[in-house]
């Protein structure tokens, strides 16, 4: 008996850290932050999953060392309006919550790939690949659906939801 408990817990053992990563389907890994700041349209991220022995943990870009190799805007349907990426993908800058990459502006150390174009109202994503440096270099995705409203001679972030009864991202109304 001692023996099958020995040989059960051992096969289980090495068993467990492949099956968190089988269990994992992770279409990003955080929220991305978009706001106004001034007149500057932001983009960001605060917080991103990673995987746990068991479950996923919740980390905060803050307490870790999460860099930003690549960024890419795009307005609904699919029509790329801004990307830019490291030059050298394994650095990237360095992401903190209040870490503001402003939409068109030059990044030091990245190549733009898409000129910005210039911002209309409407349905936009965003997505920040990153990976998080502190630990096994786990990637650190931060993507959001999103929508720009006209406001005076700017723009304001406005939410966007998922309506499965049209099947599709909608903007939702301004507060």
């Amino acid at each position: 008996m001692k023996r099958f408990f020995f040989l059960g817990s051992l096969g289980l053992s090495l068993l467990v850290p492949g099956m968190s990563a089988w269990g994992m389907s992770r279409l990003f890994d955080g929220d991305a932050r978009v706001w106004v700041q001034g007149r500057t349209l932001c983009f960001g991220g605060a917080a991103f999953k990673s995987p746990g022995l068991f479950f996923n943990r919740t980390l905060q870009v803050d307490e870790r060392q999460v860099a930003v190799y690549s960024i890419e805007v795009a307005r609904e349907p699919y029509e790329p309006f801004w990307s830019s990426a490291s030059i050298e993908p394994t650095l990237g800058v360095p992401l903190r919550s209040d870490t503001c990459f402003a939409y068109g502006q030059a990044i030091p150390g990245f190549r733009e790939k898409t000129p910005a174009r210039p911002l209309q109202p409407g349905l936009y994503n965003i997505t920040l690949g990153g990976h998080d440096s502190a630990g096994d270099g786990q990637r650190a995705t931060f993507m959001k659906t999103f929508c720009l409203e006209a406001r005076g001679a700017g723009v304001a972030v406005v939410d966007a939801g998922y309506d499965d009864r049209q099947g599709r991202w909608v903007c939702k109304p301004s507060q």
